[in-house]
């Protein structure tokens, strides 16, 4: 039986939360700089939620302050301690393993996306490690986040499924007509009815109306809208409330459609969509979004999807951020695009700043074969 883990509070917390499931402490120390305390703050919430066995003191410990880090040794030295290593100020970390090795104590260093940890004592000893894992809200809520919603249920929806799997099997065709989408002067919401619009034909091509023709005789015989035609006015009602904003909203088929490829893969152990998050609980206005968020052995992996070409620094800076705040150095960040960037220093860019770039082609096989080269490596 572990009586203390010893552990420093961090940006991410992740390795003190599976260091804390993997030998179950009576009592977990968390040592903490001034920089950290909202930190502290949300992991005391997050362990009396989620631990509620496991005993917790905070100590405050400027950086570097050997004296305070003899201090709480001495104190438990004599009980059956593991010091964790991961985590927290590079000489405190470095304090506390002379400490160990002086006390003949026990510590450790835990790689998360390795799988390994690493233990100090007698000798260096190194384990593979299958540790428990995290889902995706817990690695969230520990660094001070929190999910308000998400658009998983979505992808469970097999006709949205049907219809982002054509659209990939049909790229070349949907690129050349999506934009008569977003055209109010060719489809018209209607304001008062939010299921219905109405299709203004005149303008259009010949071979444009066929399509047409063929995908609204689809989509009534899938039994997903009605429809009547009156001249060059088509209005057209749908019999669900999700069909329409997938549809009309830009990106949406292609963020399904990776959600569905990511599940497919076995390491994968889950992943989300449409993820509403928010920075902490003081700023509830300040709503952020993730297109698709997954996690493999407690690692997250961040993916932005964006179908088009019209995508920039502005887009690799918003994934890293968020990256960086909820996963750390730890995590992995892709670009799911379906062309190449216009701009090419944007490849050059997102290299840079150790964001993966991806352009979907439609080919399912070699964009699974690519995610598994990137969280395998």
């Amino acid at each position: 039986m572990i009586n203390i883990l010893i552990s420093q509070v961090d940006e991410h917390n992740e390795s003190s939360i599976l260091a804390t499931k993997e030998f179950n402490p009576e009592m977990i120390y968390f040592i903490e700089d001034k920089l950290y305390q909202d930190k502290a703050n949300t992991l005391k919430i997050y362990y009396e939620k989620n631990f509620k066995n496991v005993k917790l003191e905070i100590f405050d410990v400027e950086e570097g302050n050997k004296k305070a880090l003899e201090k709480i040794i001495d104190n438990v030295k004599e009980k059956n301690i593991i010091v964790n290593l991961t985590g927290g100020k590079r000489i405190n970390s470095l304090i506390l393993l002379d400490l160990c090795i002086k006390e003949k104590l026990t510590a450790v260093y835990i790689d998360i996306k390795k799988q390994i940890m690493y233990e100090f004592k007698d000798n260096i000893a190194i384990y593979e490690k299958t540790f428990e894992d995290l889902e995706i809200d817990d690695i969230v809520k520990s660094s001070g986040g929190k999910i308000v919603e998400d658009s998983s249920e979505l992808c469970n929806k097999k006709d949205l499924i049907y219809f982002a799997e054509q659209i990939s099997n049909n790229l070349g065709l949907w690129h050349n007509y999506k934009q008569k989408l977003y055209e109010s002067s060719i489809f018209e919401h209607d304001s008062n009815e939010p299921q219905r619009i109405y299709i203004h034909t005149q303008i259009l091509e010949n071979e444009e109306i066929n399509l047409l023709d063929k995908i609204l005789s689809k989509l009534k015989e899938m039994n997903e809208i009605n429809y009547r035609k009156e001249k060059d006015k088509i209005t057209v009602n749908f019999n669900n409330y999700y069909l329409k904003a997938f549809i009309f909203k830009s990106g949406t088929w292609l963020e399904i459609e990776i959600n569905k490829l990511i599940n497919s893969i076995e390491e994968v152990d889950e992943a989300k969509n449409g993820v509403m998050f928010l920075w902490n609980d003081e700023n509830q206005a300040v709503r952020n979004e993730l297109d698709v968020v997954a996690v493999k052995d407690s690692v997250p992996i961040f993916i932005s999807c964006k179908d088009s070409d019209k995508y920039n620094e502005m887009a690799l800076n918003e994934l890293n951020v968020y990256a960086e705040k909820f996963g750390g150095e730890n995590s992995y960040k892709i670009l799911v695009a379906t062309k190449e960037p216009i701009k090419s220093p944007v490849r050059t860019r997102a290299k840079e700043m150790g964001i993966h770039l991806i352009i979907f082609d439609g080919n399912e096989e070699k964009f699974i074969k690519e995610i598994k080269s990137i969280i395998n490596n």
